[in-house]
């Protein structure tokens, strides 16, 4: 059985030298999430729609394909 990916896109909502704040653009969603620019991290602050597919770029820093555990 497959079912269809919702895809939702990311942006950079603020920055400071060692992280970037995404935010979905999808008004129901709600998922923002703060990416480590120097040291690789991920921290989720709303969790959003858990099925749907988020993406992001900002420069060097990629947010595509994350999953948890």
């Amino acid at each position: 059985m497959r079912f269809e990916e919702t895809a939702h896109e990311m942006v950079a909502e603020t920055e400071t030298s060692a992280e970037v704040l995404f935010v979905c653009t999808e008004q129901a969603c709600g998922r923002r999430v703060v990416v480590g620019k120097a040291r690789p991290r991920l921290t989720v602050i709303d969790r959003g729609d858990f099925a749907a597919r988020h993406a992001g770029s900002l420069g060097g820093v990629v947010m595509d394909d994350v999953e948890a555990a």
